[in-house]
């Protein structure tokens, strides 16, 4: 088979998504901005459809239409201005046509391209992947009743990101620090509230401390978490963290090789039957 994705050139989302399908499948071949005026393919794929259009202005030169010297043509349809007659024009003419959500998929297939196929969007996992953003609030003693072994073991954990203020921020920086914060973490011994207990609840931010000064009284309120020890804690971090997982479980399979996988099943398909 012999393919080629025609693509923007530019480093955007479809270029991207154009790239994985060129890195990732050997039979295709990338052709940035039109379709190769020397070379015949098979199938001609628009990443996407705007570059199937003729240009509206002398400035839009680069999207010329040109025919592709292919069997079959098809194109890329991320979404529909309302009232579009470009989307709608160039669905109809296209062999086959891709759509990354099933209102868009539906919408080409009952109106205007009965060949119109689902694929979403494929993401690198590893760029998107779950943290803790835990917030301490205030300065280190020499006494060591803030915990500071603790913190520091907390900040070694590959899925925290830990923020602290080290007594740096000004009044009318702290408001701002907790709007940055997923938690506020306490970690103190000792301890005659603390204000950022109060603090990052009045933000609503969960708090998850030590059984230290006022924080017992407000235990089984809603955000507030007690732990006794390390191991206490490291738990109740994975539990937060296993919560922010199960968000991810729902478009992790939506990969790269997800994007590259369909479009190559679809390929064959549409070449070999």
């Amino acid at each position: 088979m012999r393919v080629q994705v025609v693509h923007s050139g530019n480093a955007w989302i479809l270029r991207r998504l154009a790239g994985y399908l060129v890195d990732g499948l050997p039979y295709v071949h990338g052709s940035p901005w039109r379709p190769s005026a020397v070379r015949s393919f098979d199938l001609t794929y628009f990443v996407n459809f705007q570059l199937c259009r003729r240009p509206r202005a002398p400035l839009r030169r680069k999207l010329l239409w040109r025919r592709p010297r292919s069997r079959l043509s098809g194109a890329f349809f991320p979404h529909r201005e309302p009232d579009d007659p470009e989307f709608d024009s160039i669905a109809r003419r296209m062999d086959f046509c891709v759509a990354p959500s099933a209102r868009y998929a539906d919408y080409i297939r009952e109106r205007l391209n009965p060949n119109a196929h689902l694929i979403y969007h494929g993401i690198e996992l590893e760029r998107f992947t779950p943290k803790l953003r835990l917030g301490f609030v205030g300065r280190r003693y020499a006494t060591g009743r803030k915990g500071d072994e603790l913190l520091r073991a907390v900040s070694e954990l590959p899925y925290v990101e830990l923020l602290c203020t080290d007594g740096k921020l000004s009044d009318a920086e702290i408001p701002g620090f907790y709007q940055q914060i997923d938690y506020v973490l306490i970690t103190s011994s000792i301890e005659g509230g603390p204000l950022c207990f109060q603090e990052g609840l009045l933000s609503g931010k969960e708090i998850i401390s030590t059984d230290v000064g006022m924080v017992p009284e407000f235990r089984g309120a809603p955000g507030v978490h007690i732990y006794r020890d390390q191991n206490e804690l490291f738990s109740l971090l994975r539990r937060k963290l296993d919560e922010r997982m199960q968000l991810r479980a729902s478009v992790q399979r939506f990969s790269v090789q997800y994007w590259v996988e369909e479009h190559d099943k679809l390929f064959r398909r549409l070449l070999l039957g």
